[in-house]
């Protein structure tokens, strides 16, 4: 991919932009102490609380943690020196009388993850610093990457680590969505668009060329496990099913906590279920857009009617055909939710990608199909329908940076 590409990619995405912060604390858990917890293990504790805070004072981590408040002031000390940690004076309020508490501060800054959405159409990139603090991002037309999708990722990666502030630290591990199957080796299959990635080897590919570790899981299973963080539609929900409806159809589950992924790695590939009980008919073939659009020309339709948005628009604006359209989309899409909410019983189900935006055209359907289920979970749309997948690789590069705080702890 030329360089003159990357210069024409947009920059910020859209409600990712810098500042924004991506962690999700119920997800990285602290280490468990024990009475027999060393100093190793102790100041990774300490380093995850300041991680996943803005700043804490000695009484409060002591407090978080279980360890004496003397423990606390010497296991600081050491990591005062180690530049992971630095200290600022008190500025909160505290009610309190005489010299202002310190307050401790993680050195966000010393290291770096990334997550990249690897969509059909579009390719988003995001950096982040090592306390989940978005530093840089950017997206490009996936098409520009699709020959060479490591080289496109990697130099889109270079471009937006090369606008961070001076001093950052290393890249110490990236997240990739990608809209594929993913078998356990990091390899891909299945792609519905851009068949020349089946087969391909992205993850050692990419660890080859980045010098870190890298994680690549199917779009579907990071939406999933963002939509359950901190940022997402049903924050902390112990079970969730995304049904995630645009340009393709996939869904993603969380069970106690944990990403359904399959054996293969296939769990969600849901477009060649048959639908209306016909073998021959499916979901794919009949509630993707270019389906819908079709089916709207044959049936009359002779509005601007070119993709799923327009679609919509034009049903609300009181076509008659496209609102034929898309009431069959719904009575589809709405067994779809019922045949998984049976499947998984679930806390809570969201409707994101790129339909999540026209839910109210789905919502009275999809209601109706699960009236009928003793306990129906809640259906919400998403609330970050297109950033999900790219908050997903974040959050699932995040442990990368315990493992690498781990390793600069043990030279201490």
């Amino acid at each position: 991919m030329s360089t003159g590409k990357l210069k024409t990619a947009r920059q910020d995405i859209g409600g990712l932009g810098s500042g924004m912060r991506v962690l999700a604390r119920h997800l990285s858990p602290a280490p468990r102490l024990g009475t027999s917890a060393g100093r190793k293990e102790n100041l990774l504790v300490l380093l995850h609380e300041l991680r996943h805070a803005d700043a804490l004072t000695r009484t409060e981590l002591a407090g978080l943690t279980g360890l004496a408040i003397p423990t606390v002031h010497r296991l600081l000390a050491d990591l005062l020196g180690s530049g992971l940690v630095a200290e600022q004076e008190m500025t909160r309020a505290t009610g309190g009388l005489g010299r202002p508490a310190s307050l401790y501060q993680f050195a966000s800054q010393i290291a770096s993850v990334a997550g990249v959405d690897v969509g059909n159409e579009t390719t988003r990139v995001a950096v982040a610093a090592a306390n989940g603090t978005i530093m840089g991002s950017m997206s490009l037309p996936t098409p520009d990457i699709a020959e060479d999708l490591a080289g496109g990722i990697v130099e889109s990666l270079t471009s937006v680590l090369a606008t961070l502030p001076a001093g950052s630290g290393p890249l110490v591990g990236v997240g990739v969505g990608i809209s594929a199957s993913v078998d356990p080796a990091g390899r891909l299959a299945k792609a519905p668009i851009h068949h020349g990635w089946n087969g391909l080897p992205l993850q050692p590919m990419l660890e080859e060329r980045t010098f870190c570790p890298v994680v690549i899981e199917q779009d579907d299973h990071l939406s999933a496990l963002a939509e359950v963080s901190d940022r997402g539609t049903a924050s902390g929900a112990s079970s969730l099913v995304v049904v995630n409806y645009g340009r393709g159809i996939g869904a993603g589950v969380v069970v106690d906590g944990a990403v359904i992924r399959g054996a293969h790695g296939r769990a969600g590939r849901i477009a060649n279920w048959p639908a209306n009980g016909q073998h021959a008919e499916t979901l794919g073939r009949q509630l993707l857009p270019d389906a819908m659009t079709a089916w709207y020309r044959t049936h009359g339709g002779t509005g601007n009617v070119v993709d799923g948005a327009t679609l919509c628009q034009a049903a609300r604006g009181g076509d008659p055909v496209a609102r034929s359209v898309v009431e069959r989309s719904a009575a589809g899409i709405a067994e779809v939710f019922l045949r998984l909410a049976v499947t998984f019983d679930p806390d809570s189900m969201v409707l994101g990608g790129g339909f999540a935006g026209s839910f109210d055209l789905f919502d009275h359907e999809i209601k109706l199909a699960m009236s009928g289920l003793p306990d129906p979970p809640g259906v919400s749309p998403s609330v970050i329908a297109g950033q999900a997948v790219l908050i997903g690789g974040l959050i699932a590069a995040d442990p990368f940076v315990d493992k690498w705080l781990a390793g600069r702890v043990a030279a201490l």
